[in-house]
């Protein structure tokens, strides 16, 4: 597999992991997809941001909380691979669930390689009020 293959890879098992978490079915495919540190980070549609692992972890056991089996759903497309050495990033378009709004945002990830596995160390998904909106909505049920 070329570097290019192997980070599309781990981008599309951290989407993955997003599904199975939207769907009830937990965060231990997440947990996995992350390098645990301190120089870790994210930014979803909703909220702000997050700065180290526990910050992100907490983002996730957030939205984990909300999954239901049923309510997946969740798409990654037009994902593009740019390796520099043990760093890459991809773009992308992702389109929630239709219990989050269905909306269709940018999507960036930053990963690193660290002992010949790529792992998640930046996600930030575009700001969306029709995320926002659901994800009140689903906290408040």
């Amino acid at each position: 597999m070329t570097q290019e293959e192997e980070v599309k890879a781990a981008t599309v098992r951290f989407y993955d992991a997003l599904e199975a978490m939207v769907d009830g079915k937990g965060l231990g495919g997440m947990i996995d997809a992350w390098h645990h540190t301190p120089r870790v980070t994210s930014a979803h549609p909703f909220g702000e941001w997050a700065y180290g692992w526990e910050q992100v972890l907490a983002t996730w056991k957030e939205l984990n909380a909300l999954g239901q089996e049923g309510k997946g759903g969740t798409k990654i497309r037009d994902i593009r691979v740019f390796v520099y050495g043990d760093v890459a990033y991809t773009t992308g378009l992702f389109t929630t669930a239709p219990s989050f709004g269905g909306a269709t945002m940018n999507v960036t990830n930053i990963l690193h390689r660290d002992g010949g596995v790529w792992k998640i160390v930046h996600h930030h998904a575009d700001k969306t009020p029709t995320v926002e909106a659901a994800y009140d909505k689903l906290a408040q049920e």
